[in-house]
């Protein structure tokens, strides 16, 4: 039996912030087949509005006031999301924005949002500006890679639309009004990591960018050949970014790590925060509750709560016994990696890409023969460098 206790319920006891997935659009214009929402096996978006009304917006803020207070918390993260957020329209989203800062007391939101891209015009620019709105565009690579997944519901590319919103961002940040956007790719495992980031880089220009490996469980039927695909995409992105040594090109699955390897401040911040999901909550558009969005796809537990923003407080979510399960896969240390070097780096890999139906969280990661790989390659990078290999043991010793 785990203490919880002695479990900070948003993962740290000195931490004061909090994440909030909020489904603003349980519908979306693209048919991308690989997404975890409309086609991972939970299908409560079905009974949910397809935009969320008024009242839970309202009922959201006040619900995010009393955690605040409760929790001492100094800053909420709320990422608008879908489905595609941007179907709502630009009245209500202005709107939205309005009745959410009016609830700002003693704390602050920080608003950021994930599209598809393909609406974004200069009437959401000017929204984004207004509101101090982050957008992060989804995107996995050139045409021949995006339009395997992603495409509209006529089986149209979408890869023309997506990067003409990205320009349209980008342009809106050199010119000092937003934000630069970050590109989030969802690995393909027939493609080439290296080309896949080279497009990102030298065709679009992009700066920030992450790479996420697809939402597989033990559970899911895919062969060998689809897992070493994912880790070979890994690192052959991982080995065109070491090359191009430039600090301001930023992958975050990449940059985190190895910012962890030569500081030890950076150490304790992926040892405490990484793959955490103590501090992400989702909401949906009718105002129910539940853990970070990607579990809600492993079991019906953790997509139907019985949690309500408005009838509930955040303490009653932590109280759950769905939540302390995804919170006590942080403490749990699986058999395999109870003697791997790069423990205090990996804990174990992504929850989702750790969980069973018999076994919960307590397996390594689908893609542990990668992430070693990955783990050892920036390794070697920094030796090459100049880090001394002592220190590098050091560091990464648990």
């Amino acid at each position: 039996m785990l203490d919880h206790s002695a479990i900070s319920p948003i993962g740290n006891a000195m931490r004061k912030d909090l994440n909030i997935v909020f489904k603003i659009s349980e519908r979306c214009n693209l048919k991308c087949d690989y997404c975890y929402f409309f086609f991972g096996g939970d299908e409560t978006w079905k009974k949910h509005p397809p935009l969320v009304s008024r009242e839970v917006v309202q009922d959201l803020g006040a619900f995010v006031a009393r955690a605040a207070r409760d929790e001492q918390l100094e800053l909420i993260h709320l990422i608008f999301h879908g489905g595609e957020p941007l179907l709502m329209s630009k009245p209500r989203f202005t709107e939205m924005c309005e009745t959410l800062r009016g609830y700002e007391n003693g704390f602050q939101f920080s608003f950021a949002l994930q599209t598809n891209g393909v609406l974004v015009d200069e009437g959401w620019i000017d929204i984004f500006e207004r509101y101090r709105v982050t957008a992060g565009v989804s995107l996995d690579g050139p045409p021949v890679v995006n339009d395997l997944h992603r495409l509209d519901f006529k089986g149209r590319s979408s890869y023309d639309a997506t990067v003409a919103g990205l320009r349209l961002l980008q342009q809106a940040a050199t010119q000092g009004r937003v934000s630069a956007p970050g590109l989030l790719c969802v690995i393909n495992p027939f493609a080439d990591g290296a080309k896949v980031y080279r497009h990102f880089v030298d065709d679009l220009g992009v700066k920030h960018m992450s790479f996420l490996t697809p939402d597989y469980t033990w559970d899911s039927i895919v062969g060998e050949p689809v897992i070493r695909g994912v880790e070979r995409f890994l690192l052959a992105a991982l080995r065109a970014w070491l090359a191009d040594k430039n600090p301001k090109i930023q992958v975050r699955v990449f940059s985190e790590l190895l910012a962890a390897m030569v500081d030890q401040r950076a150490m304790e911040l992926v040892q405490t925060y990484r793959d955490d999901y103590r501090n992400i909550i989702s909401v949906s558009s009718n105002g129910d509750l539940g853990p970070e969005d990607t579990l809600r796809t492993l079991d019906p537990r953790f997509a139907s709560m019985g949690l309500n923003v408005e009838s509930n407080d955040l303490r009653d979510l932590f109280e759950s016994g769905a939540w302390r399960e995804q919170a006590d896969a942080v403490t749990i240390r699986p058999e395999k990696c109870k003697t791997c070097d790069w423990w205090k780096l990996c804990k174990a890999g992504r929850p989702v890409n750790r969980y069973s139906r018999a076994a919960g969280f307590s397996n390594h990661s689908l893609y542990c023969s990668g992430l070693k790989d990955l783990y050892a390659e920036i390794g070697a990078f920094l030796v090459r460098n100049g880090t001394p290999l002592a220190e590098l043991a050091l560091r990464l010793a648990s």
